[in-house]
């Protein structure tokens, strides 16, 4: 027969002393920070304080407020940490509060906070819903009015994330004031700030030079022009985000980003989750489209230079940018191997190397130097028949190996092909410039030195052609030393068909099959 033995408890919790005074608190919030709010937030105050104060079992701790900040994100309530760190340190027996939704939005941490505190037998009294978490009923009808307020949240964000929408279709959005070169007119509307829109002009002509996004930054900087936080010192992206900018033309690209979840309000980039709208002449832009335009065309172009997932404008290797997978699309990379001691230089796809066979199953490995090898050999294989393609890629050939001549004819058609689009780009930056002169002259320069180039070039003389049929040829000198150079004015892209195959394009559009 079983037999059972009660062992008596030994420990038992503490309670606290009924006579002893209670540390009592009060959190007091509100969302907004209106006039009407603050008036609303100053009742709640002075009410809470009086009544502490006035029951005489109750020892007045503080009333902690949080103004003008959400319930959703307790990182944000300063007030309210800090009061559950007193709570944490035992100064706080009781918290006096208007509601759940005043405490939080958010069911989980209401929840959490709630039994967190209720362990340390620190009770919490909800005027509204009437409940003090230190009684045994409370639980659930906690649940019930957590979950009630945090469907208001969110019915709350739906409905302001609706407005926002309806305005967003009308045109109708907050203009970003703090946007460089900008500020806010007498009449609420944008107005442009003259010395610093004198800024962002430079800034978008010198792209069109030629410059860089670093060589941009640095100039900015060396002219002590202060960023658009105010620092003296400017960032690659800073830069970039002017150029890309399209409120610098006049319009407005609205809901760029949007809100992931409500709770943590997690913003990510809009990369088609949600709609877009597009505002013309929403506002005076800037720069005129034509130059915003071209801006946007050269940022491409250098993009397509450059490739897959780069950010650099110039390459080591020629190769970097031009070299495409024939199966999924992707850029190559160059990559060394390493057998037994020994290396070797291949090119493989980005695509396969990163995420593995999921996008790309056949991409094949191929060797540099074969590579290189089929590029060069193809130079040779351009039809004559072809003359204007023929004559561009000798044309470009011509500027490489004779790069350290002032007499070629090659060199000096480069020279003339750079100062045309110098001219196109003057001619365009001049409608927008203050001072006319300074770009006047400059095309002046150009015209006088383009006369001077053209001169030059009927005096050129037939026997460069034989060099460069000689280059071509591999007659002449070793191909493969100026292999970077004739692949940066030659060559537009190489497709890797298969393991032995490729597909070149060299300037002017011709395409040779070339077997590796």
């Amino acid at each position: 027969m079983k037999k059972v033995t009660e062992i008596p408890a030994t420990i038992f919790p503490k309670v606290k002393d009924n006579k002893a005074k209670l540390n009592v608190a009060a959190y007091c919030r509100v969302s907004t920070e209106s006039e009407e709010q603050e008036n609303s937030l100053e009742t709640q105050r002075e009410h809470y304080k009086n009544e502490i104060e006035r029951n005489p079992n109750w020892t007045l701790v503080d009333v902690f407020v949080d103004f003008g900040v959400s319930g959703l994100n307790d990182t944000k309530r300063t007030e309210f940490m800090r009061m559950i760190e007193m709570c944490e340190k035992g100064k706080i027996d009781l918290i006096l509060t208007k509601s759940i939704s005043r405490f939080a939005r958010n069911q989980l941490d209401c929840l959490t906070y709630i039994r967190k505190l209720k362990l340390k037998n620190i009770g919490i009294k909800f005027d509204k819903e009437g409940i003090n978490t230190l009684e045994p009923s409370s639980e659930i009808f906690l649940s019930w009015f957590s979950a009630f307020a945090q469907a208001e949240s969110e019915s709350l964000s739906m409905n302001i994330t609706r407005g926002k929408r309806m305005r967003y279709k009308e045109g109708k959005y907050p203009f970003p004031f703090s946007l460089y070169g900008y500020k806010r007119g007498e009449n609420g509307q944008p107005e442009i700030v003259p010395e610093k829109a004198a800024i962002v002009r430079k800034m978008f002509y010198m792209y069109l030079e030629g410059n860089s996004l670093n060589d941009i930054r640095k100039w900015l900087e060396e002219n002590e022009i202060e960023s658009p936080m105010g620092n003296d010192e400017w960032t690659v992206n800073s830069v970039s985000g002017i150029l890309k900018n399209e409120k610098y033309k006049g319009d407005a690209l609205l809901q760029k980003t949007y809100t992931v979840d409500y709770l943590t309000k997690t913003i990510a980039r809009n990369r088609g989750e949600v709609a877009q709208y597009y505002v013309e002449n929403s506002h005076q832009g800037i720069i005129s489209r034509e130059i915003f335009d071209m801006v946007q065309d050269e940022i491409k172009r250098r993009r397509n230079y450059t490739g897959y997932k780069t950010t650099s404008y110039s390459s080591q290797y020629a190769l970097t940018g031009i070299v495409y997978c024939g199966e999924c699309g992707a850029n190559y990379r160059r990559v060394t191997w390493s057998k037994n001691g020994k290396k070797r230089i291949v090119w493989r796809c980005i695509e396969r190397l990163e995420n593995g066979i999921q996008n790309c199953k056949n991409s094949p490995t191929i060797y540099e130097d074969k590579l290189k090898d089929a590029i060069l050999s193809g130079l040779s294989q351009i039809s004559p028949d072809v003359s204007d393609v023929a004559e561009m890629v000798k044309s470009e050939i011509g500027t490489v190996i004779h790069k350290n001549e002032d007499q070629n004819e090659y060199t000096i058609k480069s020279k003339i092909k750079k100062l045309e689009k110098e001219m196109k780009v003057l001619n365009h930056i001049i409608n927008e410039a203050d001072d006319k002169q300074i770009y006047l002259d400059k095309i002046k320069e150009c015209e006088e030195e383009l006369t001077r180039l053209n001169s030059k070039l009927i005096g050129c003389t037939k026997s460069e052609m034989n060099d460069i049929e000689d280059f071509i040829n591999g007659n002449v000198v070793n191909m493969l030393d100026y292999f970077n150079a004739v692949v940066r004015n030659t060559v537009e892209s190489v497709l890797i068909i298969s393991q032995n195959k490729i597909k070149i394009k060299y300037v002017g559009g011709i395409e040779i099959h070339k077997l590796v």
